[in-house]
């Protein structure tokens, strides 16, 4: 602790406003010192609240302006001693106060506060008058040898004088007066009286004890206080990184969706040209056929096929026409489309970028902050060892109380660790939204008491006629009665494009009229389930999906044809004609259990899901598995061989003791949709339509489902979702 004042001289006991040495210093709260004239105009021009200079912290401002600030005694001394070294490092002459001659001294009486020669000093070291003036007298060699120590040199001064009665030496001081220094008279009699009175040496060696206690607290957090620079610095070059990171991703979701853009308009283009070449196509084939047709008919009938071709050129040019139009306005919608795009690109860019900024701000803040954190820090830790070094009672007694207190808020200050900072390092944004949505279900049918007229009706159903479509006759026409239903399997080229259906009571095919029908049932279409028809005699190919119970799901139409998945054959083709639509129903549908029991017996195909919902002394009621085999030989009891998926191996069971779930069952994995909106509690967790993925499966009833949108797995019931297509 005997700390060389030369250490500290050059720069600790410089002011930091005028950069000159201490002038009456006056300490503030902070244990920052400044010349009384420097920081009077900052005292003066402040309100309430002063704030220091260097570190900017707060303190409030005494009623007496900067006289109510603590004169710190201890650098004032030390200041002293500084100017006497530099007037002796260049010799300067000096008048002794002994013999009152111009020469050079040899030592400074701090008692009689002037310099003496060589003959006087060891006068006045033996002389009877100031023989106790020994222990203050600096000999002037320790200054060029530099042997002095600030605990010497606080031993050379005197105590210091009494507030009440300047002409008295203090000798003890009043804890309750902020530990002033005055004389036993005043603490006996006068204005301390009945206050807290202390001797010096005891008083000392106390606020020592706690000052030691705090700075040990203090250099506990050293490491905390000078490594949070480099936590600011790492923090702030992982927000660079983020901020790239997440520009690129964004760049790259957007380069995905323009690439959709781009692929969309290659396909609509593509399509455009397809649908012409058709156009063409069978606008070629009508006017050859009609050619070779109006050559066989005799000359009268001229006029009739000539017209028939002209209505086939005119219905061939609106429908080129009105390919012409949907294909400038899917141009134009991929126009808007990519405009968007590149709008949200900027918007989230522009996001990023704000989000960067602002932190890069704060982190500028906390820079600052923890500048002056280090500062403050170094500060308080200097000044704290100056005066530990003096080993001056009284300096002790007059600043460490002020010290101990400021430490406590150092402390907490230097024991923050600032967690927002990993907050900082990062930007978030919203993604890029797809392009496309998914794709709406088809639309509702229009029944004709929807219409005001039947030729508006007429024109409804020649714009949404399709093949697979169920119709029903409005009026007897060619043998078919009002009444009668059947299914479009095709269209009559030579008869104005009316439809050819396939009538169930009739057992034939026969033309209508579009005015005669009306739609009743969508038909089959991309997703339904089918399975083969039994009275397909001769199906088209010969595959082991073919079986008249086996359940597919259809993947494609292509005009009279289309494409099923069976569970056994995953690309069976065939025609429309070939296939009929199955229903999937629940056991609720049903008032009985014989009704529902006919109805598996009709509708159960190989490859099913089903579950076990009367216990038959085989399985146990929940249990699920997957159709393998039947057994038609006994139509009436129609035995299953159900693989099942708790007991991981096969039994036959009653097709009365089973409810069908879906085509197949559901696994993990799975992509499905809600058939209907999930409630909880009364509020709506997924609504109808929702799609997400399986993640497990709780028991023969239940499995977790991960929706799209969620922040976690739902627990659902298999009634409530379907296999997504």
């Amino acid at each position: 602790m005997a700390a060389q004042l030369v250490e500290l001289e050059e720069n600790f006991f410089n002011c930091p406003i005028c950069l000159d040495s201490f002038k009456d210093p006056k300490l503030l709260p902070c244990l920052h010192r400044y010349c009384r004239g420097c920081v009077k105009p900052e005292v003066d021009k402040s309100d309430d609240k002063v704030k220091c200079p260097l570190c900017k912290q707060e303190c409030d401002k005494p009623t007496d302006g900067v006289d109510g600030f603590k004169t710190d005694f201890h650098t004032r001394n030390v200041v002293e001693y500084i100017q006497l070294k530099k007037s002796v490092a260049a010799e300067e002459v000096r008048k002794c106060i002994g013999c009152s001659n111009e020469l050079q001294v040899a030592a400074f009486c701090f008692k009689c506060r002037g310099f003496i020669c060589r003959k006087c000093h060891e006068i006045h070291e033996n002389s009877g008058m100031t023989r106790d003036h020994k222990e203050h007298i600096l000999a002037l060699k320790d200054v060029k040898d530099k042997h002095l120590t600030l605990e010497k040199l606080g031993s050379l001064k005197e105590a210091p004088s009494c507030s009440e009665h300047p002409e008295k030496l203090a000798e003890i001081c009043c804890v309750d007066c902020d530990n002033l220094p005055i004389c036993v008279v005043c603490g006996q009699y006068e204005n301390h009286k009945g206050h807290t009175i202390r001797g010096v040496r005891e008083l000392a060696a106390e606020e020592r004890k706690k000052i030691e206690h705090s700075m040990k607290a203090l250099r506990e957090q050293d490491g905390n206080v000078r490594g949070f620079p480099a936590k600011l610095a790492e923090a702030r070059k992982s927000l660079e990184v983020n901020i790239t990171e997440t520009k690129a991703r964004i760049r790259s979701q957007y380069n995905k969706e323009v690439g959709k853009l781009n692929e969309k308009e290659r396909e609509s283009v593509g399509l455009l040209a397809k649908h012409k070449a058709e156009i063409d196509r069978k606008e070629r084939e009508v006017v050859a056929d009609l050619n070779r047709q109006r050559e066989r008919e005799l000359k009268t009938v001229n006029d009739k096929y000539d017209k028939c071709v002209s209505e086939a050129k005119a219905k061939a040019a609106d429908e080129r026409g009105g390919k012409d139009t949907a294909a400038s306005k899917t141009k134009d919608m991929l126009t808007k489309k990519r405009s968007y795009l590149e709008n949200e690109l900027s918007d989230s860019f522009s996001s990023v970028d704000h989000q960067g900024n602002t932190n890069m701000k704060t982190f500028g803040e906390l820079s600052d902050q923890s500048t002056h954190r280090i500062q403050r820090y170094d500060n308080f830790v200097a000044v704290v060892t100056s005066v530990l070094a003096s080993r001056d009672h009284w300096t002790d007694v007059s600043c460490l109380p002020d010290m101990n207190v400021s430490s406590k808020q150092l402390i907490e200050d230097a024991k923050k660790e600032f967690p927002e900072i990993a907050a900082l390092s990062k930007v978030t944004t919203k993604a890029i939204t797809p392009v496309f949505a998914p794709k709406a279900n088809p639309s509702p049918i229009i029944n004709r008491d929807d219409f005001k007229s039947d030729a508006d009706y007429e024109k409804y159903v020649k714009e949404h006629l399709r093949i697979g479509m169920t119709l029903r006759c409005r009026k007897a026409n060619q043998g078919v009665q009002e009444g009668d239903t059947g299914k479009v399997i095709e269209f009559d080229w030579w008869n104005n494009l009316n439809p050819i259906c396939q009538w169930q009571r009739l057992g034939g095919t026969l033309v209508v009229s579009y005015s005669d029908v009306e739609i009743v049932d969508q038909g089959i279409r991309v997703g339904s389930k089918v399975r083969l028809q039994r009275s397909a005699v001769n199906p088209s190919r010969d595959q082991e999906g073919g079986n008249p119970r086996s359940v597919g799901r259809v993947t494609a139409i292509n005009r009279k044809n289309c494409t099923v998945v069976f569970s056994t054959e995953k690309h069976w083709k065939g025609l429309l004609s070939e296939v009929e639509h199955v229903s999937l129903l629940r056991r609720s549908a049903f008032q009985d259990d014989s009704s529902y029991s006919a109805y598996v017996r009709d509708t159960i195909g190989v490859g099913m899901a089903v579950r076990c919902y009367k216990d038959d002394g085989v399985t146990k009621v929940g249990d699920t598995g997957t159709v393998t085999r039947m057994d038609e030989s006994d139509p009436g009891q129609l035995p299953i061989e159900v693989e099942w998926q708790r007991q991981g191996g096969t039994q036959w069971v009653k097709h009365s003791s089973l409810e069908i779930l879906g085509l197949r069952l559901l696994s993990v994995g799975d992509t499905v949709r809600a058939k209907q909106d999930i409630t909880y509690i009364h509020r709506t967790i997924c609504k109808k339509g929702g799609t997400g993925q399986i993640t497990g499966i709780v028991d023969g009833r239940k499995c977790n489902v991960h929706f799209v949108g969620l922040g976690r797995a739902l627990t659902v019931f298999f009634s409530q979702i379907e296999l997504s297509s």
